[in-house]
């Protein structure tokens, strides 16, 4: 093995395991909210557009889980009025849903009580560490996204 697959091969067991423990911060720090990390992901994800409507089935496809759980959430997630659902005009059996005022405000609500954590992990990296994490990480996400198992 070269040197470059030692280090592709590090670089994903260090992206394994920093998986990991933020799986295990984030769930210790969601105990004290009122949605689950799941609810949570789903919210950001729809208020990245919070015009575009979506469907299970595409929400499905990007978010990586079953259609049971995303119904699980969907369901949820109206409960709290965070999203509409919308039952299509041609297609009955098929559910518009948008986030909602009170989704898009529950998400910045979650962020803004995570932002001392977040501020916490990143408290001894300069701004152009950051800026570079951040250029590989959205790298390697949009490879991951169009690359899809």
């Amino acid at each position: 093995m070269n040197s470059r697959q030692q280090n592709e091969q590090r670089l994903m067991i260090v992206t394994g395991i920093i998986q990991q423990l933020m799986h295990t911060r984030t769930q210790k720090l969601f105990k004290n909210f009122t949605i689950s990390t799941s609810e949570f992901s789903l919210l950001c994800h729809l208020s990245h557009n919070p015009e575009r409507s979506w469907i299970i089935s595409e929400l499905v496809e990007v978010m990586e889980m079953n259609q049971p759980g995303i119904t699980k959430l969907v369901a949820s997630l109206c409960n709290k009025s965070a999203i509409n659902v919308a039952v299509d005009e041609f297609d009955k059996r098929k559910r518009h849903l948008t986030i909602t005022p009170k989704g898009l405000q529950l998400c910045n609500e979650i962020m803004q009580k995570l932002q001392p954590d977040i501020s916490l992990c990143f408290a001894d990296w300069q701004d152009i560490e950051l800026q570079k994490m951040l250029k590989n990480s959205e790298k390697l996400m949009k490879w991951l996204d169009e690359n899809r198992l």
